[in-house]
């Protein structure tokens, strides 16, 4: 397997254009050495806060199984730089342009280019599967519309509606969801703080096992002598009726999950398609417990 890894825009990532990706190729058949291969470009979600390790390579080990040279494309994030539209539509339509004018060196069938997107990443190829004749994402990228336009598109429970979903899911006209532009005069602007939700008439049911430090220490992180009487009675909290993502009911046990504004959870042995049970290995920071001291 080849496996290379490239800054989009140029020889390196700056701080205007931060995008990279990931190329994940099968090696030649010594029968066909110049075959070629479809394509995958895969854009994963996470809120446009970051991108979600578990659906980046996972997704491109798949589909190069099945014959297919896989592109990991790492889209500006607000982690990353200016993520307002249509920064990271530009991302994409760069990358698929990119894939297709390295078409020969990557043994890709440049009519058979396809773009796969969950969440925010979803948001991110629909808007060009819709826009990459009329937008202004060739432009951006350098190249024509023709180069850019995906052959085919999937869509993992894709963002397409913002207004849609502040109506339906909020009902509450307080509640500000809009998404602050960090580029331009808001560059310096710091949010305190994002709304996360599931929506309730379409979230699965799951336990949920909060586990947390087995042996309370001191102020100095000293066990003490008698770790007996120092056991933490709550070391686990069991949460029996969480709401997830729809999206998970069918995951694999030890499969790694980041619960928004929660922690890191990872799918234990005793879960079913029936019955989800996540146990949290990791915990977040809490700003707002500090507020509250």
């Amino acid at each position: 397997m080849i496996v290379e890894n490239h800054a989009l825009w140029g020889e390196e990532p700056t701080e205007d254009y931060p995008a990279t990706f990931t190329y994940l190729g099968a090696e030649p058949l010594p029968d066909k050495p110049n075959g070629r291969r479809p394509a995958v470009i895969i854009c994963g979600g996470g809120a446009f806060t970051h991108i979600a390790p578990h659906e980046q390579d996972p997704v491109a080990f798949a589909f190069l199984d099945h014959g297919y040279q896989a592109f990991v494309l790492n889209y500006v994030t607000s982690g990353t730089g200016d993520v307002s539209f249509p920064h990271p539509q530009a991302d994409l339509a760069k990358m698929v342009a990119t894939v297709r004018a390295n078409a020969d060196e990557w043994h890709v069938d440049p009519k058979r280019v396809c773009v796969v997107g969950f969440s925010a990443g979803g948001m991110i190829c629909a808007s060009l599967a819709t826009q990459w004749k009329t937008g202004p994402f060739a432009a951006l990228a350098g190249a024509r519309p023709d180069d850019i336009r995906p052959d085919a598109v999937v869509l993992g429970y894709p963002l397409l509606d913002f207004a849609y979903v502040r109506d339906m899911q909020t009902r509450d006209p307080r509640i500000d969801l809009r998404v602050p532009k960090t580029g331009g005069k808001t560059a310096g602007r710091k949010v305190k703080g994002t709304i996360h939700w599931v929506a309730e008439k379409t979230a699965l049911k799951a336990e949920v096992r909060l586990y947390d430090y087995l042996i309370e220490t001191d102020e100095s992180g000293n066990v003490p002598k008698d770790f007996i009487a120092a056991l933490n009675k709550d070391s686990l909290e069991t949460i029996d009726n969480a709401l997830v993502e729809p999206s998970v009911k069918l995951t694999a046990a030890g499969t790694h999950y980041q619960f928004l504004r929660v922690g890191y959870f990872v799918v234990d042995p005793d879960t079913t398609p029936d019955h989800l049970v996540f146990n949290r290995v990791v915990g977040l920071r809490d700003s707002w417990a500090k507020v509250n001291k």
